[in-house]
């Protein structure tokens, strides 16, 4: 259960890190990032959204951890 967590937590962050970069890239009309931010406008404008899920998924993993590690 931990580790999918921190799957998730990975993954939330790498796409936090993506939508960040469009935002940035929208300026300059690169291709990429017009289709990534027509295609999900919230996370683009918001990508901070997605870290803070990144974040809670991450806390979460490691408290499944710890509690595994601590009960057995």
């Amino acid at each position: 259960m931990a580790v999918l967590f921190i799957f998730f937590a990975i993954a939330l962050g790498a796409a936090a890190a993506i939508f960040s970069n469009a935002h940035g890239q929208l300026y300059y009309g690169t291709s990429w990032a017009v289709s990534a931010c027509e295609t999900a406008p919230l996370f683009c404008g918001h990508p901070e959204y997605l870290a803070y899920a990144a974040g809670g998924c991450l806390v979460l993993g490691l408290g499944a951890a710890l509690g595994g590690a601590l009960s057995s």
